[in-house]
């Protein structure tokens, strides 16, 4: 998600050092992590109540049939094949 190298690391090490404080560091850091925490509370119950809707209403069919992983599709391909079988005019 994030490109950061050793060197830039350290920067930012100490730039929050020099800016917050080396005694506020722990409980910035705390904090941030019941922050981080919670999120991922809040992403595992939305899965949760998603799934439970998905079993009460029987839809595990549309569960599997969906996708939530784009395929890697060739659009030069796909450009191509439509050129060949354009969709019929009504």
């Amino acid at each position: 998600m994030f490109d950061f190298s050793l060197p830039e690391l350290f920067l930012v090490i100490a730039v929050a050092i020099l800016v917050i404080g080396p005694k506020e560091i722990p409980g910035l850091m705390h904090g941030l992590g019941r922050v981080i925490r919670r999120l991922q509370y809040v992403r595992y119950a939305f899965s949760q109540q998603f799934d439970d809707f998905l079993k009460t209403h029987d839809l595990e069919e549309l569960r599997r049939g969906v996708n939530f992983e784009a395929p890697d599709t060739d659009e030069k391909a796909a450009d191509l094949l439509s050129e060949e079988h354009p969709p019929e005019k009504q």
